[in-house]
C-alpha cells in the first residue's frame, strides 16, 4: 500500500524509516538519497510505502526526528527549520553559522511539548563526541556546549600496577538516555559506580550574548534489575510532566533474550523539583510508551489511538535491524510480537523513528 505523507490528515502513530537498496551501509552517493519511507501504522496494523516530500528528498538536507513528533531539518546553506510530517507545518529556526558543524549522527529533542511555548528550544546531542547545540524555536542564535567527564568509572587496579604505572586518562561518557522535562534536559550517568541524574538548564540571554548550558548532578539510588539479569538498555520517557525510566533486561547478557521489562518513575521534591529516586511502577494508565533504537522515546494516549494501554512498544533490534515489534503488557507481564515487515530489508539511511502527535 502506498501513502503520500503530504496528504495525510489524520493523526497516525507510525514507525517510519527511510530506506534504499544496497549492499553495505554507507555505500551510496548523495544522489542515491532515499525517495520513500517504509511506515508501519500501529493503530491500523498496516504497512505503507510513503512517498517522501521534497523537503525530505533534497540531497543536502539532514533530518533529525524528535520525541515530540517534529523533524528538525538542516539545509545546505545554514538554513534550519522544524517540519511536522503529519500536517506539513514548518517553523523557521535561526541559521546555523559555519562555526557550528552539526554531524549527521545526532539525537534531537524539544524542551517542551508545544513549540508555541516561548521557552521551547531545540537540542541536538552528538552521539560520537561530547557536544551539544541548542536554540530557541522563537528565535535568537544557536549555542554550543562541550561537556566534559559526566561519568565513566575507572576500574580498580592491582596495587602493584597502580604503584608503578600512571593512572589512565579520564574517560568521557556521551549522553545516552535522555528526555526533556519542564524545559530542562535530563539524562543519567554513573560516577564511582553510583547512578546520578544530570539536569542541563539552558539559558538564553539578551541578544548579542551566546546561549549557555549549566549542568547539575543529583545522586539517586541505582535502578535495580532482577537478580538473574545483569544487563539491558534504559530509556527515559517524559509523559504528562512525569519522568519515567523503561528498562529492558536481558538474560545471560544476550540482547536477543529479553527477560523482563520494568518501568520506574522518578520522585521529585515538591518545592524545588530536585530528583529524589526511582520508584518501580506496574501501571502507567492509559498510556503507551514508544521506544526507538537510538535510546529516544515518546508516548501517546492508548485509547485515543487504538493502542494497548499500560504497555511498552519497541523494536527487537538490539543486535541488528529486525522487523519484530514487541508489545509488552506491564500489568500482565506478557509480550506480544507483531511482525512489522517480512521483506529482506533494504538498508536504511535513518534508524526507525516514531511519527507521533504529542498529546494535549
Amino acid at each position: 500500500m502506498t501513502m503520500d505523507m503530504r496528504s495525510t490528515k489524520q493523526p497516525l502513530n507510525t514507525l517510519a524509516q527511510a530506506n534504499r537498496r544496497g549492499e553495505e551501509e554507507g555505500d551510496y552517493a548523495a544522489s542515491d538519497a532515499p525517495t520513500s519511507t517504509l511506515m508501519f501504522s500501529l493503530s491500523e496494523q498496516s504497512i505503507y510505502r510513503g512517498a517522501r516530500p521534497e523537503i525530505m528528498v533534497a540531497k543536502d538536507n539532514t533530518l533529525f526526528s524528535t520525541p515530540q513528533g517534529w523533524l528538525l531539518i538542516i539545509g545546505e546553506i545554514s538554513e534550519a527549520w522544524l517540519w511536522h510530517p503529519l500536517n506539513g507545518e514548518t517553523i523557521s529556526l535561526p541559521p546555523i553559522h559555519d562555526d557550528h558543524f552539526i554531524p549527521a549522527n545526532c539525537k534531537c529533542l524539544l524542551t517542551h511539548y508545544s513549540v508555541a511555548d516561548p521557552d521551547c528550544a531545540v537540542v541536538l546531542l552528538d552521539v560520537g563526541d561530547p557536544n551539544m547545540w541548542f536554540c530557541r524555536v522563537s528565535g535568537g542564535q544557536w549555542g554550543h556546549h562541550t561537556y566534559h567527564q559526566i561519568g565513566g568509572d575507572i576500574e580498580d587496579l592491582p596495587e602493584d600496577f597502580a604503584d608503578s604505572s600512571p593512572p589512565p586518562p579520564p574517560t568521557t561518557d556521551i549522553i545516552g538516555n535522555v528526555a526533556a522535562l519542564r524545559g530542562k534536559v535530563h539524562f543519567t550517568c554513573i560516577e564511582s559506580k553510583q547512578e546520578k541524574i544530570c539536569i542541563i538548564d539552558l539559558d538564553f540571554p539578551p541578544p548579542n550574548h551566546p546561549p549557555t548550558a549549566v549542568l547539575q548532578k543529583f545522586e539517586v539510588p541505582n535502578l535495580e534489575f532482577p537478580q538473574d539479569m545483569c544487563s539491558g538498555k534504559v530509556w527515559l520517557v517524559e509523559s504528562q510532566e512525569e519522568l519515567f525510566a523503561v528498562c529492558i533486561c536481558f538474560l545471560d547478557f544476550d540482547p536477543d533474550h529479553i527477560g523482563a521489562v520494568l518501568v520506574y518513575k522518578m520522585d521529585f521534591s515538591v518545592e524545588d523539583q530536585i530528583p529524589l529516586g526511582w520508584r518501580r511502577v506496574h501501571s502507567v494508565g492509559d498510556r503507551a510508551f514508544l521506544l526507538s533504537g537510538t535510546n529516544m522515546a515518546t508516548w501517546c494516549s492508548a485509547s485515543g489511538h487504538n493502542f494497548k494501554g499500560n504497555a511498552v512498544y519497541f523494536l527487537k533490534n538490539f543486535r541488528s535491524d529486525d522487523g519484530e515489534l514487541c508489545v509488552y503488557d506491564l500489568q500482565e507481564q506478557t509480550m506480544e510480537i507483531v511482525r512489522v515487515h517480512d521483506q529482506d530489508l533494504v538498508l536504511t539511511r535513518t534508524k526507525p523513528y516514531w511519527i507521533n502527535v504529542p498529546p494535549c
